[in-house]
């Protein structure tokens, strides 16, 4: 039963370390994408303008969901007891 909780807690490390740089990669990207779609044609640039939104987006919620990664555990182990 330890070794459980040590491979789960050591997942939920590793993705602790990552969400912050995820979000961010998103973020830049979206931003990146929804600037190249200007340079598209109107039949395409609404295209580009929503994957860069949908980025953007995914990033702030990926953002969100680490800042509030703890909080959510802590939540849910007392609801469990």
């Amino acid at each position: 039963m330890a070794g459980i909780v040590n491979l789960i807690s050591g997942i939920k490390d590793t993705l602790l370390s990552l969400g912050p740089n995820i979000a961010v990669i998103l973020i830049v990207l979206g931003g990146i994408v929804y600037g190249v779609s200007y340079t598209q044609p109107a039949s395409q640039r609404g295209q580009w303008q929503s994957i860069g939104i949908g980025l953007f987006i995914g990033g702030v919620i990926v953002a969100a969901l680490t800042g509030a990664a703890e909080m959510i555990a802590s939540t849910s182990q007392t609801l469990l007891v």
